[in-house]
């Protein structure tokens, strides 16, 4: 088997990375950092590829991921994982969170799509999500929206698929908190499970084929409460 994870230079991206070496993966690994992916590559135990993306920058982060598959000669699943998050209103860091989270996703899940439909192959794309995605927050409003963006896109890919018949799964993963670099100034973080912790559960998901998979599980429970949570209460607590 053969993956791409986009946004594998550390957290859960890396940690995923190394479950799925383990387990005999070929492994594409994508970050704009090129030196935190060669550190990771060196502790891999298969054969991975290298290669530097930002998602931002579509075209170029596109044309990369193309030339990345040709590289590996075709792939079975990928993984985008590339985000971004910070409790902030200001319109710069909500830009960047959106040009990350919607339009660089988007990118590549399009991409990555008609790519497995073209080849007509089975494929896998598997996005990361938020159970952020299930309502909107006070705190960091862009984050909640571009992560329900995910959500909703990844549906509209399930459905694309069902509709032109194409052997393509689609999974959408909905972490809770998780310890990692993007949330270590967060000052609320309940259950917060680590990088380790959540890859492993997210391995299960896509070793399952899972449509929609809460990580951890856990917080399936929450996701319950949060939906049906009446707004008086709901923007009190947000």
């Amino acid at each position: 088997m053969k993956a791409i994870i986009i946004g594998a230079s550390s957290g859960i991206g890396a940690a995923l990375a190394k479950i799925m070496a383990a387990e005999g993966y070929e492994l594409g690994i994508t970050s704009r950092r090129t030196e935190k992916l060669e550190d990771l590559a060196a502790q891999l135990p298969t054969k991975t590829h290298i290669q530097a993306m930002d998602v931002t920058k579509t075209e170029e982060a596109r044309a990369a991921f193309l030339e990345l598959i040709e590289r590996m000669d075709g792939i079975d699943v990928v993984v985008i994982n590339a985000g971004v998050g910070e409790i902030t209103t200001r319109w710069e860091k909500e830009l960047n969170i959106i040009n990350t989270n919607v339009t660089g996703f988007a990118a590549i899940a399009n991409a990555a799509f008609y790519h497995f439909q073209s080849q007509k192959r089975t494929g896998h794309i598997i996005g990361i999500s938020s159970l952020a995605a299930l309502r909107g927050g006070s705190r960091i409003p862009s984050y909640h929206a571009s992560k329900a963006f995910i959500s909703s896109y990844m549906q509209g890919l399930r459905y694309r698929a069902i509709r032109k018949k194409a052997d393509i799964t689609i999974t959408d993963i909905r972490p809770g908190f998780v310890k990692t670099q993007m949330t270590d100034k967060n000052d609320f973080m309940i259950w917060a499970a680590t990088a380790e912790k959540a890859a492993t559960q997210i391995f299960t998901a896509i070793k399952r084929k899972k449509k929609v998979a809460y990580i951890t599980k856990r917080w399936t429970l929450i996701a319950v409460i949060m939906k049906i949570l009446p707004d008086f209460i709901y923007s009190k607590i947000t």
